[in-house]
C-alpha cells in the first residue's frame, strides 16, 4: 500500500473494528452465603463491596477473552471464605493482631449459575481454593490474596464452561 494510503486503510480498518458485533458483558449477581454474609461483620462490610468488584473484574477479564453469547446472566455465590491476613475491621477489634505478621489460611469457595434469557439455568460451576499451609499460601499483604486466586480460577472456569454453550 503506498505511503499516503496507509492512513486511510489504518482509518478503515478502525472504523470496522468499531462497527463489528460485541458480545454483551452479562449482568451479574453476587450473592454471599448465609454463613459468610454473618462474617461479614468480623471482616467489615465494606470488604463486601471489596469482594464483589474483585468478582466482577474476574470475570470480565475471563469473558473478554472469551465472548459469551449474548443474554446469559450470572448469579455468582460465595459459599465459603476466609481472609489471609487480618483485615481492618479485625484489626481494630483486636490491635493485638498484626497486619503481615498475622497470617490464615484463607481462601474461597464460589458457586456460579448461568442463566439464559428466560432465567433457565443452563451451566454450573463450583470452585474452591483453600491453600494446605500456611507457606503454600499467597506471598501477598493482601487479606484477600487467597480468596483472590480462588475467584480468579473460578472466574477462568465459569467462562469456559459458558464457551462451551451452543450458540443461538
Amino acid at each position: 500500500m503506498p505511503l499516503s494510503l496507509r492512513p486511510v486503510g489504518m482509518l478503515l480498518a478502525a472504523m470496522l473494528l468499531a462497527s463489528a458485533p460485541q458480545a454483551a458483558e452479562p449482568q451479574t449477581t453476587v450473592v454471599f452465603a448465609p454463613a459468610v454474609a454473618q462474617r461479614m461483620a468480623t471482616y467489615g462490610e465494606s470488604e463486601r463491596a471489596t469482594l464483589e468488584s474483585a468478582i466482577d473484574a474476574a470475570l470480565a477479564r475471563a469473558i473478554r477473552r472469551a465472548p459469551l453469547p449474548a443474554g446469559l446472566t450470572l448469579r455468582v455465590t460465595l459459599e465459603d471464605l476466609a481472609p489471609s491476613h487480618p483485615t481492618r475491621a479485625q484489626q481494630l477489634a483486636d490491635p493485638s493482631l498484626d497486619p503481615i505478621r498475622t497470617h490464615y489460611i484463607g481462601g474461597a469457595e464460589l458457586a456460579g449459575e448461568v442463566h439464559d434469557a428466560n432465567g433457565r439455568v443452563l451451566t454450573t460451576v463450583s470452585h474452591r481454593y483453600f491453600p494446605l499451609t500456611l507457606q503454600l499460601g499467597s506471598a501477598s499483604r493482601d487479606p484477600w490474596a487467597d480468596a483472590r486466586l480462588a475467584i480468579d480460577q473460578f472466574a477462568v472456569r465459569m467462562a469456559a464452561a459458558c464457551r462451551d454453550l451452543p450458540r443461538r
